[in-house]
């Protein structure tokens, strides 16, 4: 559950990133579509899957990096102090 949790979060671990979230459906069923499309004894195009590959993985980082401006800013860490 930390895995999940380290993955789809925020810098601070509490707020979900929504962007994360989102991307991995569209991640999923990108890279599942040649797979799909074999199975079905369909023909391939390398050059279109590669196009697909590049726009799919363009859209997921756009999706995680736009969520970085919406989160909370991290509270810079605390330098320790000789008492």
């Amino acid at each position: 559950m930390k895995f999940i949790r380290d993955l789809f979060t925020g810098p601070d671990g509490k707020t979900w990133a929504i962007g994360r979230v989102y991307s991995l459906p569209m991640l999923a069923s990108g890279l599942a579509m040649p797979i799909a499309a074999l199975i079905n004894k369909q023909p391939l195009d390398f050059a279109a899957l590669g196009m697909m590959y590049g726009g799919l993985g363009g859209g997921v980082m756009a999706m995680v990096w736009g969520t970085n401006p919406t989160e909370p800013p991290q509270a810079p860490p605390k330098e320790p102090t000789d008492d």
